[in-house]
């Protein structure tokens, strides 16, 4: 697959990325599937947010790659964090509360972007 650069970043990752917004509604084994099916067609960027399936995407997707440092450098992970209940949150403190729960659920020590997410109406 065709590398491109994320942004204005370094960041180098596939033209193609697996957004994980309906992770929550798979079983580990279905999860695991579309993720190594991704892989195999050349997809390292994986789209997360805190708030897809109230954060149960982000573990469904850590728990059904079985999450370690292996596993870890051969993809790339993208969060986002700042919509909550009807309001958008972009607050120093949300944004590391946002963060720090992210990591957890993703069972990892870091993201390689994380971006403020808001929805256009």
């Amino acid at each position: 697959m065709k590398k491109i650069r994320l942004g204005t970043s370094e960041l180098e990752t596939g033209e193609i990325s697996l957004g994980c917004m309906r992770m929550s509604e798979l079983s580990n084994k279905d999860a695991a599937y579309v993720i190594e099916n991704a892989m195999d067609a050349g997809v390292d960027l994986f789209d997360h947010a805190d708030i897809y399936g109230k954060g149960k995407s982000e573990e469904v997707f850590a728990d059904a790659i079985q999450m370690n440092d292996d596993v870890g450098e051969k993809l790339k992970l993208q969060t986002k964090c700042g919509i909550r209940d009807g309001f958008f949150d972009f607050s120093q403190e949300h944004i590391l509360e946002s963060v720090d729960a992210s990591l957890r659920r993703l069972k990892t020590d870091y993201v390689d972007s994380l971006l403020l997410h808001r929805r256009m109406h």
